[in-house]
């Protein structure tokens, strides 16, 4: 009993102690060792970033909807690193400086301005990319991180390996894949399939697939469209790209009867790609399956909105998806096809040459006068399409070719007021490729 007694008598005095010690006094001795420990773990996590002899690896995919980009990375003892990757043709690849430090979690910062930051606010940050990771997991050969601002309902995984030598020429190399996997690569066409059959099939049969294929270079993403002859509508499934020193894989399989299809390797020759995944011969190119002749009309797709198209209104604007006032119907074909020339829009200025002679602009190329405008005169059959006939153009029209070509296909334009516009007074009329329905876009009627 009197043991007890003393025990508590020393445990009284011990909490007296403690409450009349002042806080400052108190406080170091809890935080020293956490300090401590935070401090080597994170000096730990250096050292495993600069020991990596050739640098790390990374293939950065954003948002699970995008693409990927290859990212070499050599980080040095100075908190300087090096950045070598595939986007912009490494334009965005500064010189930067990098922290392993701690916010509320063990964190990876690259502080100045280079390609993470250029990702992160590119088209008003809808990549939704980072330049702050958190660590998650650290081994020798691998460093796990997510995205710092993600929430727990949408968490971007990072995976750093470690490179080996010649990593960082890879990724240099891997750069001209993106020209070649951009529509209109050594062509003048507008129109790229992808068409799957069987190797043991007769020459008669018919393929396994056919549809279109074009790419977003922004997102990253190969666009596989497919198309109801019957009604016109369009079905468009994106797949994010790797892309790769000979081609580019799908991050997503794409699937016929069953079949997994995800390799595909540039031919130079036929500037196609070609894969044979699944057993069956599949194979991206331009022009591989011509429109029927003559062209089978689709009678839901007549309007009289085509009669009054030349005189509703003086003007009609085209935008693209990095603009807000984007319309959505707008198929991923047209979009991609105008975003390759590197124009942003068009704008259609009727009698802009006088009587009859109306200007389409290609905002965003220029030429010695001014923004590129070409002409064209209207022919409209009542009550079903417009032809477009192409008269001349204020400048050279190299770059615009591939657009032009599609615009004066002879079988015309269908045309249908939408309900796509937000803005009382400004309908919105979709122009449909006759020929070539999945080539659609929506303008703005001023």
């Amino acid at each position: 009993m009197l043991k007890n007694i003393k025990i508590y008598a020393l445990f009284l005095i011990t909490i007296g102690f403690i409450a009349c010690s002042e806080d400052n006094e108190i406080e170091p001795l809890f935080d020293q060792d956490g300090s401590t420990r935070t401090t080597e773990l994170l000096a730990s996590y250096k050292k495993t970033l600069t020991d990596a002899e050739f640098g790390w690896k990374l293939v950065y995919q954003p948002k699970n909807s995008v693409g990927f980009y290859n990212i070499f990375l050599d980080f040095n003892e100075d908190n300087t690193v090096e950045i070598v990757s595939d986007y912009a043709q490494g334009t965005q690849d500064l010189e930067t400086t990098y922290r392993v430090g701690k916010s509320q979690f063990p964190e990876l910062v690259f502080e100045n301005y280079s390609t993470f930051h250029n990702l992160f606010e590119v088209s008003n940050f809808t990549l939704q990319a980072e330049f702050e990771f958190i660590f998650e997991n650290v081994t020798a050969d691998k460093v796990e991180f997510r995205s710092k601002t993600d929430n727990e309902d949408d968490v971007t995984k990072i995976v750093f390996e470690k490179a080996t030598a010649g990593e960082k020429e890879r990724v240099i190399n891997t750069r001209t894949s993106y020209d070649e996997i951009a529509i209109g690569n050594g062509t003048v066409s507008f129109l790229r399939n992808i068409v799957v059959t069987d190797p043991t099939a007769g020459a008669m049969d018919p393929p396994l697939f056919q549809g279109t294929f074009s790419f977003s270079e922004f997102e990253r993403v190969g666009i596989i469209t497919t198309l109801d002859q019957s009604t016109g509508n369009t079905t468009s499934i994106s797949y994010p790209i790797v892309a790769n020193e000979n081609g580019f894989a799908f991050a997503n399989p794409f699937q016929v009867n069953g079949v997994d299809i995800t390799n595909f390797t540039f031919d130079e020759v036929n500037n196609t790609y070609v894969s044979e995944d699944g057993g069956v011969n599949s194979i991206i190119g331009y022009d591989l399956i011509a429109p029927a002749v003559p062209v089978a009309l689709i009678p839901s797709l007549f309007s009289t909105d085509v009669d009054t198209f030349e005189t509703n209104f003086t003007r009609y604007l085209y935008f693209d998806d990095s603009s807000q006032f984007y319309l959505q119907q707008t198929s991923p074909d047209f979009l991609n096809l105008v975003k390759s020339i590197g124009a942003s829009g068009l704008t259609i200025d009727m009698n802009a040459f006088g009587p009859g002679v109306h200007g389409v602009t290609f905002r965003g190329i220029s030429d010695a006068g001014g923004p590129l405008t070409a002409a064209f005169s209207f022919t409209v059959i009542p009550g079903e399409r417009v032809t477009l006939s192409y008269l001349g153009a204020t400048g050279a029209i190299d770059d615009i070719i591939s657009v032009l070509l599609l615009l004066i296909d002879g079988e015309g334009w269908y045309i249908n007021e939408t309900g796509e516009s937000t803005f009382q007074g400004i309908p919105s009329y979709q122009l449909t490729s006759v020929s070539f329905p999945n080539f659609k876009f929506s303008v703005y009627g001023l």
